[in-house]
C-alpha cells in the first residue's frame, strides 16, 4: 500500500512538473523584436511632441511665435516647425530656426520677398515676428521643413527648405545633411507598398510616415502603414508618426508623439526618432493629455507584455493579412504570445483605446525559429 501511494505521489510530482515546463516555454518556436527593449522605465520621462507645423512663413494662420505659445499652453514639449518649401508657396527657402533667431528672418523674407507673393507673407502675417527661447519654455524645438515636391516629406534636424525636385533628390538632400525624413500623410496618394518600399531600402534615414494628420484627414494611412510593415518587417522597422498639420485653431493638439527620453535633448530626441522610441496618442477631445500611459513593454520567451497606467476599456493587437491585403486584428488583451500570431505575419502591433483616445505602439517584429 506504501509503495503503491509512492508511485503515485511520484507520478504525479512529475505530472506537475511536465505541466509548469509546458506553461514556461513558449507555445510556438519564435520571438518578437521589441523597439523598446532598451529602454529604462523606471527613469524614463514622457514627453509630447508635434512635427508638422504650419506658420504665416507658408500657409498657417499663426505667426511662427504664436503657434509655438499655443502649443506651450498645450503641455506640448517638443515642437519643430515645418512650413513648406520654395516652390510650394515662394517664400524664401529658408527654415524657421532656432527660435531666438525668428524676428530676425522677418525682416529678411520681407526685405528680400518677391512682392507677386505678397498674398502668401507679408499680407498673412498677423504681426511682427518675436523671437522665443525654448529653453525658457521647458520646450525644445526641432529643425524642420515640410518638402512638398510630389509626395510631401518632413524634414527634419536639416537646414534643407525644399526645392522644386522630386522625392529622391529631396530625400537625398536631406541625407546629405545629416537629417531624417518622415513621409507625411501618405493615404492622401496614389503610391503602391512597393514605392515605399524602395525609399525605407534605399535611405536608411527615411525613417518612418504620418498614420494620423489632423482629425484622421486620410483614413488610409494606417492601412498603407501595414501593408508596407508586412513587406519590410522583421528586418527593416518604419515607425508611426502623429502630426496636427496646424494650419488653423481646430488643428492644434490633434495628436501627440510621445517620446521615450532619459531627458529632454536634441540628441535624445533624435535617437528615439530612429530607433521608435515613442508611441502615439489621438485624444476625443482636441487638446487632452494622454489619459492612458505606456510603462513598461516586456518581450520574453515569445510574449509580449503592456504595463499601462490609466484605466483602458481594450488592447487589440494587429497586423495585416495578405490573403485578404487588409489589417486584421487578431487578439486583445495586455499580453500576446507569439503562437496567436499568424504564421503569415511579420509584425504585430498594439492599439489601446480607453475613454480619452487610443494611443499607438510602434511595431513589433516577428521572427519565426
Amino acid at each position: 500500500m506504501k509503495r503503491s501511494l509512492k508511485i503515485i505521489i511520484t507520478a504525479v510530482a512529475f505530472l506537475i512538473l511536465a505541466l509548469l515546463v509546458v506553461v514556461m516555454m513558449p507555445s510556438e518556436k519564435g520571438q518578437f523584436l521589441n523597439p523598446y527593449e532598451h529602454i529604462d522605465w523606471q527613469t524614463v520621462s514622457h514627453y509630447d511632441a508635434n512635427l508638422h507645423t504650419h506658420t504665416t512663413y507658408s500657409d498657417g494662420s499663426y505667426d511662427p511665435h504664436q503657434a509655438i505659445d499655443k502649443y506651450h499652453e498645450l503641455d506640448y514639449h517638443i515642437l519643430a516647425l515645418t512650413d513648406h518649401d520654395t516652390h510650394h508657396h515662394g517664400v524664401r527657402p529658408k527654415s524657421l530656426y532656432p527660435w531666438t533667431n525668428l524676428n530676425d528672418i522677418y525682416f529678411e523674407i520681407r526685405d528680400k520677398i518677391n512682392p507677386r507673393y505678397d498674398t502668401t507673407f507679408a499680407a498673412r502675417a498677423n504681426e511682427e515676428w518675436q523671437n522665443r527661447d525654448p529653453e525658457e519654455l521647458g520646450m525644445l524645438s526641432v529643425e524642420g521643413s515640410e518638402l512638398s515636391a510630389g509626395h510631401h516629406i518632413g524634414s527634419y534636424m536639416s537646414d534643407y527648405a525644399g526645392a522644386r525636385s522630386d522625392e529622391h533628390v529631396s530625400v537625398g538632400e536631406i541625407g546629405n545633411r545629416d537629417g531624417l525624413a518622415v513621409f507625411f500623410h501618405p493615404g492622401r496618394y496614389d503610391r503602391d507598398a512597393d514605392w515605399y518600399v524602395n525609399f525605407y531600402q534605399t535611405y536608411p534615414h527615411v525613417l518612418g510616415q504620418e498614420i494620423y494628420n489632423q482629425v484622421d484627414r486620410y483614413p488610409m494611412d494606417r492601412a498603407k502603414w501595414d501593408q508596407i510593415l508586412h513587406k519590410l518587417m522583421p528586418d527593416r522597422p518604419v515607425w508611426g508618426f502623429a502630426n496636427d498639420d496646424t494650419h488653423g485653431t481646430n488643428h492644434f493638439g490633434r495628436n501627440r508623439n510621445v517620446f521615450l527620453l532619459p531627458e529632454l535633448s536634441i540628441e535624445h530626441v533624435r535617437n528615439a526618432m530612429v530607433e521608435g522610441h515613442l508611441y502615439l496618442f489621438v485624444p476625443v477631445e482636441r487638446g487632452d493629455r494622454p489619459d492612458v500611459q505606456i510603462r513598461n513593454i516586456e518581450s520574453d520567451r515569445g510574449r509580449l507584455k503592456l504595463t499601462l497606467s490609466g484605466n483602458h476599456n481594450e488592447i487589440k493587437w494587429i497586423t495585416h493579412d495578405p490573403e485578404a491585403n487588409e489589417s486584421s486584428t487578431i487578439h486583445s488583451g495586455t499580453e500576446i504570445d507569439v503562437a496567436r500570431v499568424p504564421a503569415s505575419a511579420t509584425f504585430v502591433r498594439a492599439v489601446i483605446l480607453s475613454d480619452g483616445g487610443r494611443t499607438y505602439t510602434q511595431p513589433f517584429g516577428v521572427v519565426r525559429h
